[in-house]
């Protein structure tokens, strides 16, 4: 079904998030979502490769270039697209990954369920679909944070489509602009990791909900290549990934909206990832360096880019100048 038709107040947007992709995969990317959106966007930070020359021509809907010349990280990324999305008058707007292949028919069945909780009186901010990355054996699963641990959410209940969940990871979420408005943007001075999970808290916290969705699902790699330890397959980051997780896991801690049992379980999940990667996990020399001055820099209320950070970082103005140039 498609609710461009059935919901014709709703204008769907799509925001895409490149960072030297692969031009094969943002080409699949873009082409999965051009016939289920209205209109495109293609923030680009700062790729090696123009985007321009494998992305134009892909379909008939309108698709749109912000070339930002620079990495200025994924939060300011997505809120440059959401400015975009704003003046486009979008209603909707799904949040994609360079690597992110939505399912077809995706975005119809996410907005669909939005709308069929709405009318139960509902607020709700994002919609997001399950995550499948074809190195794992099945789909990420949804979590609910409950006082004695993170519960993992492997199915809706009977009659339902979707279930409750407290984070959503904004790899073909669908979010709501009129919450967008309310909750706020990205939080742009964690830059990677934290993004989405912090902006998840900060909805949650006003009052509104997240679903997952179970009927549908998006094609997305987590993390690099996954490691065996132990007998059991771990995701695995960078040693510069480990830099921002532990950086941001620290902000986060810090601020007021995230559940205070969330903290604790965070903190207690973090130290034994820490542990594992800087003492049997490979390269973990590399991991351990960049692990403590994560944890250093968010002491001291450094942020923004690793090789930039200082306390008060922030995107420069020149930054959101930028013009879409349509492709």
């Amino acid at each position: 079904m498609n609710l461009r038709h059935t919901q014709p107040a709703c204008r769907l947007g799509a925001i895409v998030i490149t960072f030297n992709p692969a031009p094969q995969r943002a080409v699949q990317v873009v082409a999965a979502i051009a016939p289920q959106v209205q209109a495109i966007a293609v923030i680009d930070n700062g790729s090696c490769l123009d985007p321009a020359g494998y992305l134009a021509g892909i379909g008939a809907t309108p698709l749109h270039l912000i070339a930002l010349g620079d990495n200025y990280g994924i939060a300011a990324a997505q809120n440059i697209g959401l400015e975009w999305a704003r003046q486009q008058g979008c209603s909707h707007v799904l949040m994609l990954d360079h690597d992110a292949v939505a399912a077809p028919g995706m975005v119809a069945q996410l907005l669909e369920e939005m709308h069929t909780r709405e009318a139960r009186g509902e607020r709700v901010a994002a919609v997001g679909p399950l995550i499948h990355d074809p190195r794992r054996d099945a789909p990420a699963s949804f979590f609910r944070v409950t006082q004695r641990r993170i519960l993992r959410i492997d199915a809706p209940d009977p009659g339902e489509r979707s279930a409750r969940t407290d984070f959503l990871i904004a790899a073909g979420i669908l979010i709501s602009m009129a919450a967008v408005e309310d909750i706020g943007m990205m939080d742009e001075a964690l830059f990677i990791d934290y993004v989405d999970l912090e902006w998840s808290m900060r909805a949650t916290a006003r009052g509104y909900r997240l679903y997952g969705h179970f009927g549908t699902q998006i094609d997305h790699r987590l993390g690099e290549e996954p490691i065996r330890l132990f007998g059991r397959s771990m995701m695995n980051h960078s040693p510069l990934r480990h830099y921002y997780l532990a950086r941001n896991a620290l902000a986060l801690w810090r601020m007021p909206h995230p559940q205070r049992h969330w903290k604790i379980l965070d903190a207690l999940n973090l130290l034994i990832k820490c542990a594992i990667f800087s003492t049997v996990a490979p390269n973990r020399g590399a991991h351990l360096r960049m692990i403590l001055r994560g944890f250093a820099d968010g002491l001291c209320g450094r942020y923004g880019r690793q090789d930039q950070a200082r306390r008060g970082w922030c995107v420069p103005d020149e930054a959101r100048t930028h013009q879409p140039r349509l492709l």
